[in-house]
């Protein structure tokens, strides 16, 4: 027997299924349509093209004319409104299926859910310790840096790292996304990267 938690997974499964087919119908409709508009396009060319004194093809025309009719028979407005509607009702229903069976069984949904919060409380606590801990052993190399550096005409401003856990949450993933660099000097560091690839 399946839990709370799992019957509201399936609904809410259910829900985005249907938001996700009201989406493809409507945008199907709209394809529809603007190749009926493509097609009515065409074989208005058609026609000012021979209105300015070209060719008449008979066969050209009539392979429009039929372009155009198939084109406005698949884009018929009444028969997408109704799909679109279909859908929409579908998506509501199923919405409102998640939601009644979420509120008539929060209870059970949330004693569920508790047990699993103290294991990731633990851990973002233990994590948050050893950030703390390495971020303090890189500012520490960083300081060392900054006093070492004058004694190699090093600018501490523009060659010295800074640590990268500083400023906007934004900013931080951005740097470790790019890869954070050593607390090492730039200047010495493309020294060293030079002589291994030498």
């Amino acid at each position: 027997m399946s839990s709370a938690t799992e019957k509201l997974a399936e609904l809410e499964e259910a829900a985005a299924h249907a938001r996700g087919r009201e989406a493809a119908v409507t945008a199907q409709g709209s394809r529809a349509s603007r190749a009926a508009s493509a097609a009515e396009g065409a074989l208005g060319l058609y026609a000012e093209a021979v209105g300015a004194g070209e060719d008449e093809d008979a066969d050209e025309e009539e392979q429009l004319r039929l372009a155009v009719r198939d084109a406005r028979e698949q884009a018929e407005p009444g028969v997408w409104a109704a799909k679109v509607a279909g859908a929409q009702r579908a998506r509501e229903q199923a919405e409102q299926e998640r939601d009644v069976y979420g509120h008539q069984h929060f209870g059970e949904i949330a004693a569920e859910e508790a047990p699993k919060d103290e294991p990731a409380r633990e851990r973002l606590e233990v994590a948050y310790r050893e950030l703390e801990q390495a971020e303090a052993a890189y500012a520490a190399r960083v300081r060392r840096w900054v006093k070492l550096a004058p004694y190699g005409g090093l600018d501490v401003q523009t060659d010295v790292p800074r640590l990268p856990t500083a400023g906007s949450p934004d900013e931080v993933r951005s740097r470790f996304a790019a890869g954070i660099p050593a607390p090492t000097p730039w200047p010495l560091r493309r020294a060293v990267e030079a002589t291994e690839a030498a």
